[in-house]
Parts: C-alpha cells; structure tokens; sequence
C-alpha cells in the first residue's frame, strides 16, 4: 500500500513541477518583452536580474523532475533544461546575456508551446 501512495504523492509532485516551470518560463517571457537585444538587457538590471533568475527556477524544475515523468514525454529537451544553468552562467559565474537572451526569446516559446497543452491537461 505504500508505494502506491508514494507513487500518487510523486504524480503530485511531478504535476506541481511542472506547472511552476511553465510559470517560471512564461515569466521570464513576459520580463525580456519588449527587450531589443542583450545589450539592451544587459543595460536594464531589474529585468536582467528577473529573467536570469525565473530561468534558473526553470532548470531546478526541470531538474526536480522524476526521471519516469521525464520519460513519459521524450520529445521535450530534458537535458538541454537541466543543463540550462551552464549554457547560462559561463566559467566566472557570469551570466552570459547573449545566452540568455537567445534562450528566453528562441528556445522558451517554442518549450512554452510544447508544455502548455500538457499543464491544461493537468489542471482539467
């Protein structure tokens, strides 16, 4: 009986998980818009400081993540978002703007487009 509790408690967990992630990716979103470049992030603090910290709350999502819901969409980049810290934040601890920047208006949409159907699903 206790597996299957922990298992339904691990489903909870992985759901909950996954939500936060797509808040945090649709947030830092939402904070680079209207942003022309990563120059001109890098010239505001606030928003640079509030999209590199809602990504880094993506990668710790993603990495909180079961391993066996990991498995259950293969299709999603799941070690490109656990990874996602280092192609951010280079050698010195700096973050990289560039990177950034590239990450949060190329490669979120196109994973907020993959996971928002999943997220309603959950929430139906």
């Amino acid at each position: 009986m206790q597996a299957s509790h922990h298992h339904q408690d691990q489903a909870f967990r992985d759901r909950s998980t996954l939500i936060r992630l797509l808040e945090h990716l649709e947030n830092a979103i939402n904070d680079i818009s209207g942003i022309p470049s990563p120059a001109a992030l890098d010239d505001n603090r606030i928003r640079f400081n509030s999209v590199a910290m809602e990504m880094t709350q993506v990668q710790e999502c993603a990495r909180n993540l079961s391993d066996g819901f990991r498995d259950t969409m293969p299709n999603l980049p799941w070690k490109e978002l656990r990874a996602l810290r280092n192609v951010i934040v280079h050698d010195s601890d700096e973050i990289d703007v560039e990177s950034l920047y590239d990450t949060v208006t190329r490669d979120a949409p196109r994973l907020v487009t993959q996971l928002r159907p999943l997220v309603d699903a959950i929430d139906d």
